[in-house]
């Protein structure tokens, strides 16, 4: 957990205490800064003519003020003498606005806690899945209502990976399921799931006997590659249960998340070229479809954000307060 310096958490959620909670946790271990950040939608042009009181862009400065002094009241309760807090609020899509905030503070980590169950039972809504899409830094969606300590942490791995890119993307994903782990005292799982890409068609074109044979080498092959991953400090089996299984990804994942009651799954969210993979829209989509844990994604090195800040984009230059 010692990566993280610059640590921003997303306010704007129905319960946000389990997000500013564990980000102060962090910053107190990592010495880090915290900002506290929330973002207020434009409001319509046609609410100018309900009042004479003001215009809309008054409105929306009060609004935001509003707003700041709410968080300045969360940052006292929640401040430590030696951390540096400060507060900043932001108007436009959620989403956008943290990314370009991320972008411009060079951010190291998101926290925000999920919005909780929504009528079509998941977990996770728009703002989550968009920044899981176009935030540069991790994510972190917390779990409405959890506090405390985590007691099961499932890291899941592309053991396909075979450019140094994404072999370092799942050094990535196990560093930090593992320092989370030994922070919590919970109980570290390692899943990676493997397949053997158009298996009916080579066996209608190559025989039964031959694909097993395929099959044999190829489940070798992941087991030695997952070996060659596990190694000093994950080395320790005694301390990291691993789950290799063959099938679809997503469903896989989930299913072993469901068996050992993982209330914490650590992940990728970008593809590699090529077929297999962890792909926002594939494997990462499908599994915030169904999952109900939280949740902590991650990028490879190099990924650029699509989201541009201009320097004369009012985004970049958002009202923000130092509190400490």
């Amino acid at each position: 957990m010692q990566r993280f310096k610059k640590i921003l958490v997303y306010v704007g959620t129905n319960d946000p205490l389990a997000a500013i909670k564990r980000a102060f946790e962090i910053a107190t271990e990592n010495k880090a800064t915290v900002t506290l950040m929330d973002v207020v939608k434009p409001l319509p042009t046609a609410i100018g003519i309900l009042t004479d009181v003001a215009t809309p862009e008054e409105m929306e400065k009060l609004l935001i003020a509003d707003r700041v002094e709410k968080l300045k009241e969360l940052a006292d309760t929640y401040s430590r003498d030696s951390i540096s807090v400060d507060v900043v609020v932001s108007c436009g899509d959620p989403a956008q606005e943290i990314t370009k905030r991320v972008i411009v503070g060079d951010y190291d980590l998101v926290i925000k806690t999920a919005d909780g169950l929504s009528a079509s039972g998941r977990l996770f809504g728009s703002i989550a899945r968009s920044l899981l899409r176009i935030c540069p830094c991790p994510v972190w969606t917390l779990k409405p209502q959890v506090h405390g300590e985590f007691d099961q942490v499932l890291a899941a791995i592309d053991i396909d990976a075979e450019d140094d890119e994404h072999r370092k993307l799942n050094k990535d994903i196990l560093e930090l399921a593992y320092s989370i782990a030994e922070r919590d005292h919970a109980q570290l799982h390692v899943v990676s799931v493997w397949d053997l890409w158009m298996e009916q068609s080579l066996r209608r074109r190559a025989g039964d006997a031959e694909v097993d044979a395929a099959l044999a080498s190829r489940q070798a092959k992941v087991r030695k590659d997952l070996d060659a991953v596990l190694q000093v400090p994950f080395a320790d089996t005694s301390q990291i249960k691993v789950h290799l299984h063959r099938g679809k990804a997503s469903e896989t994942i989930l299913a072993v998340a469901e068996k050992v009651e993982a209330d914490l799954i650590v992940m990728g969210t970008v593809c590699r070229s090529g077929v297999a993979g962890f792909l926002i829209g594939n494997t990462a989509e499908n599994l915030l479809s169904d999952v109900t844990c939280s949740v902590l994604a991650i990028k490879p090195d190099g990924f650029e954000s699509p989201v541009q800040v201009n320097a004369d984009d009012p985004s970049a230059r958002p009202q923000m307060l130092p509190i400490i």
